[in-house]
């Protein structure tokens, strides 16, 4: 796994041992930010089930201002820690070991908005996807205009609209789909 673009293009990210997570390909990871390409610079980024941290370290790799990674795994932390220091990112970025759930409030009441959120959540707890889904919807830590990109087995089927948020597009790459959300737009 490498960083595929930007100041930190071509370091080598390690993974959390163990089957916990699933590293995204090179394949989707490009796709989605060749989509995000014209959003990401002066970005603000949130990686929730960050896992190695590879999305949100590609973010502040091509120019995202600020990056929020959230895993509960202390192993997974460790992991992301190392990946940063490798890649020489020092700032711009706040790392948080803890219940995603928990964090999205903190960060709501931090105010803290995000242009870009990803979510990566165990394809093994089938039961999280809607929960954190609401969760995020509700937070409204998502800016108005900003993209929410859920990872899930392709044949997982999430709600067209979660809270103001609305389904507006999706993606399957081999065994996973990425569904696309957004506010829908005022009439």
């Amino acid at each position: 796994m490498r960083v595929i673009s930007g100041k930190a293009k071509g370091k080598l990210l390690v993974a959390p041992e163990g089957m916990d997570t699933r590293p995204i390909t090179a394949m989707m990871k490009e796709a989605l930010f060749s989509m995000w390409q014209f959003r990401l610079m002066d970005s603000s980024f949130l990686d929730l089930f960050a896992g190695s941290g590879s999305m949100g370290i590609e973010a502040l790799s091509r120019g995202a201002s600020n990056v929020v990674f959230v895993e509960k795994s202390k192993k997974a932390i460790d992991v992301i820690k190392k990946n940063l220091k490798n890649c020489n990112f020092t700032e711009n970025y706040q790392v948080c070991q803890d219940d995603v759930f928990k964090c999205v409030e903190l960060l709501k009441e931090d105010g803290q908005k995000f242009d870009i959120i990803y979510m990566d959540p165990p394809y093994t707890v089938d039961e999280i996807f809607v929960p954190v889904l609401e969760c995020v919807a509700l937070s409204e830590i998502l800016d108005s205009d900003g993209i929410l990109a859920i990872r899930s087995r392709k044949e997982k089927e999430l709600p067209e609209t979660v809270g103001k948020l609305v389904k507006y597009k999706l993606k399957t790459y081999g065994i996973s789909t990425i569904h696309f959300y957004k506010y829908q737009a005022e009439e």
